[in-house]
């Protein structure tokens, strides 16, 4: 591990350097930890590109083993930048760079980019200085291990407002669901329902998607793939992986007379709706909206504040897998 000494020796080249380089106006501290290879590009290119377009500091944890050497002061544009070598860093190391630079006056952003959120030391140490924690729960594992760590760690950080990109990627789900229901002919249909299907790439957005409906409707998780109505019904909820990762596949949703179905078609920005039974209709194709991946982030680090709904689904996880 990196000794005490060394660590205080970099950060007083770094704050020379910076110096050197002409602080610009920060309006936000932007933290990234970075632990994995396969994801390491894709995450830099894009905390370096808000970085740029919102006056930032930003420093950089990387564990991957690509960033070795001292660490690198970049300046310029609207941010300041510090990459470090966080291979041979521990918690206390961690600390100090944080201490170091990041201020109480300045909103901070931590986007722990690793499959986990665990209750490690080093996780703690970052977190003493944020007051957002950006991760995404579907970003590179299908199963339900990740959003199970984070629905655990949620409870013990009620200060961290949380925003989890597998989360903010169901919005055009969600928009395109509420307009169908929009007709007055359809909305009691919402409150026979009696099972939901939700076929996704990954498990995240299955059960985040499921829980925002059933929070809509005022459904409590009760069980393992299970909701409860507010009659006391149950309402059973299936949900499997297949197609493109990160994205929801199909859903359907059955009432005592219908069969709801929506589905994304070969095109993956236009979803085939359609209704089996008493209520049938023919099958039409509508657009999904399509929301970058820099959308997304943007959202992520610009929204005040804990978004409740999300709060709510996230609680339910741990229920729903049992």
């Amino acid at each position: 591990m990196t000794s005490e000494p060394a660590v205080s020796s970099s950060i007083e080249t770094m704050r020379g350097e910076l110096a050197l380089g002409g602080l610009s106006t920060s309006t936000l501290t932007f933290i990234v930890w970075i632990d994995e290879a396969g994801r390491r590009d894709w995450v830099l290119e894009r905390a370096r590109m808000l970085a740029e377009k919102y006056p930032s500091f930003l420093m950089i944890f990387d564990r991957t083993g690509a960033e070795s050497g001292e660490p690198r002061v970049s300046c310029g544009g609207s941010r300041n930048c510090v990459s470090i070598d966080a291979s041979a860093l521990d918690a206390d190391g961690v600390d100090q760079y944080v201490s170091a630079f990041c201020r109480d006056a300045v909103s901070t952003v931590l986007w722990w980019s690793g499959a986990h959120v665990d209750a490690g030391e080093i996780l703690n140490a970052l977190l003493a200085r944020a007051h957002t924690l950006l991760v995404d729960s579907s970003g590179s594992v299908t199963d339900d291990t990740a959003v199970c760590s984070l629905a655990a760690f949620a409870p013990r950080h009620p200060e961290i407002a949380i925003r989890d990109l597998a989360w903010l990627r169901l919005t055009p789900w969600q928009d395109m669901i509420a307009r169908f229901f929009d007709d007055p002919r359809l909305l009691s249909e919402l409150y026979t329902m009696r099972a939901l299907h939700i076929t996704s790439g990954s498990e995240a957005e299955a059960l985040y998607l499921g829980a925002w409906l059933a929070s809509r409707l005022g459904w409590t998780a009760s069980g393992r793939s299970a909701f409860t109505a507010r009659d006391g019904k149950e309402i059973a909820f299936t949900h499997e992986i297949a197609g493109q990762t990160r994205r929801v596949h199909s859903v359907c949703l059955d009432t005592d007379g219908s069969w709801y179905h929506g589905e994304v078609t070969d095109d993956p920005a236009v979803v085939a709706v359609w209704v089996e039974g008493e209520y049938g209709r023919e099958r039409r194709l509508v657009p999904l909206q399509a929301i970058d991946n820099a959308s997304l982030l943007e959202r992520a680090i610009l929204e005040p504040g804990a978004d409740e709904v999300f709060v709510t689904a996230l609680s339910w996880i741990a229920t729903l897998v049992g």
